[in-house]
């Protein structure tokens, strides 16, 4: 459809029909408008639906002619009750008032896997709310079916793993709450997370029962995954909104006996421990499974990484918080033992070969400081466009800091989503391993969300 757009002229003003559903380029905040009321041209997409052509439209104008027309200005200023092209002055006023809110997309392929797609949001001078929920749709026939991306909480975010070649996006927003549960068992957490043409077995998971689980409402919060497994260093209950504690952690802290363990007392994972340095790790949560295809395919898990480390305490010396998380994929083992490193691990930071994803790869940076009598060094941003900012609602030290909590749930910061894949040959045996860690101590969570395999598309 929109290359199909793209190569026509937009029908004049004059020849549009002045009534219908009318969809708006230039603001996508807006209600579809029932008539042209704007006088633009527009493209003709069918059963009354049209695509104004009004990129171009300077709205700074069309409030200065409202205004002679009578209608009314923004702020509540006087103007005519009477209406305007036939709508009333409250219609008015939110047309008008609303100005300039629209998205610049830059899309490239990525060899026919999918798309990752630069949006920036333009925003409208009286917009005070910086918060929009991203929606996206293959066609704008009625009725219209939007799917939820993700929250954005700045000017510039990136959507990865579209599996259509065109499409549409709005900008609106939600509220909801995150519902979390730690009943399915190793296998069913496997099979949620792989197509149906795929047989899991041998399916077990390491670590805390109280650590794994899945979740849904992931939308509603501000996630870009709706639902899906969630595997975390602590409690999963931990995860669910508002953003009230600045570490939530499984225990109490360390060396305080009144308060109990600060982790679930679960040994780290050695994988894991290899790829950020050699610490030790502690509390880890690890789902492995065995997969074989029918057919040759690409597998992806797509995912966002999130953490009670942010922002405080990334790279700061001569602690070293950087929870790691990884998913390996092999084909190579000893025996009955899976060999696991960095070059089979394919949650990576986008553009890297051999960076996993972890509190110390993808953040905002930190602006150092006090911390509860301690002094923290500043820390510069790593990877900050893979990274959104949740505010930290004691110590709010990011340097791209939220102003105040964006997203429903308990971590102070997160991943935008993230995409791992590889491509799997039918018939062979793969061995899946998904795997989080808390990293130097076992005190603040940190958490994976992965989306539930029939959201993607193959």
């Amino acid at each position: 459809m929109l290359q199909a757009i793209e190569e026509t002229t937009p029908l004049s003003a004059e020849s549009v029909a002045p009534w219908g559903t009318f969809w708006s380029v230039q603001n996508l905040n807006w209600p579809p408008l029932p008539g042209n009321i704007n006088n633009v041209p527009a493209w003709d997409l069918g059963g009354d639906v049209y695509l104004l052509d009004d990129l171009d439209v300077d709205y700074v104008e069309l409030q200065r002619e409202s205004a002679a027309k009578g209608a009314p200005m923004p702020g509540g200023g006087g103007g005519s009750t009477n209406s305007y092209d036939g709508y009333g002055s409250s219609f008015q006023a939110q047309v008008f008032t609303t100005n300039d809110l629209w998205l610049q997309i830059d899309g490239v392929t990525n060899d026919g896997t999918g798309l990752t797609v630069t949006l920036t949001i333009h925003t409208p001078w009286n917009d005070t709310n910086l918060t929009h929920d991203l929606l996206y749709t293959t066609s704008l026939a009625s009725p219209v079916n939007w799917h939820f991306l993700m929250r954005c909480v700045s000017t510039n975010v990136i959507v990865s793993g579209l599996c259509e070649a065109e499409g549409f996006f709005a900008l609106t927003q939600t509220n909801g709450n995150l519902t979390v549960s730690t009943n399915s068992t190793a296998q069913q957490l496997a099979q949620l997370l792989v197509p149906p043409w795929v047989t899991v077995t041998n399916a077990t998971y390491t670590g805390a029962i109280v650590a794994r689980g899945t979740f849904t409402g992931g939308n509603g919060c501000g996630l870009p995954i709706d639902s899906g497994v969630i595997l975390s260093t602590g409690y999963i209950t931990n995860a669910v909104g508002p953003n009230d504690d600045d570490g939530s952690i499984a225990g109490g802290w360390p060396d305080n006996p009144e308060n109990g363990p600060s982790h679930l007392g679960q040994p780290g994972d050695t994988n894991l421990t290899d790829l950020v340095g050699g610490g030790a790790t502690y509390d880890a949560a690890v789902l492995e499974f065995d997969i074989v295809s029918t057919n040759s395919f690409t597998l992806q898990f797509q995912y966002v990484f999130a953490s009670e480390e942010y922002p405080e305490w990334i790279g700061s010396p001569p602690y070293d918080f950087n929870d790691p998380m990884a998913i390996f994929v092999s084909t190579n083992r000893v025996g009955t033992n899976w060999i696991n490193s960095i070059t089979n691990d394919i949650a990576l930071v986008p553009g890297t070969t051999d960076v996993p994803v972890s509190v110390n790869t993808v953040n905002g940076g930190f602006i150092g400081g006090d911390f509860y009598g301690e002094t923290l060094d500043s820390a510069s941003p790593t990877n900050p466009q893979y990274y959104v900012d949740n505010h930290d609602p004691n110590y709010s030290a990011a340097t791209n800091a939220a102003p105040v909590p964006e997203f429903n749930i308990q971590y102070d910061g997160m991943t935008v989503l993230l995409t791992a894949q590889t491509y799997i040959t039918a018939g062979v045996t793969y061995h899946v391993k998904i795997a989080i860690a808390d990293y130097y101590d076992a005190v603040y969570d940190s958490a994976v969300f992965i989306t539930a395999a029939p959201m993607r598309c193959y």
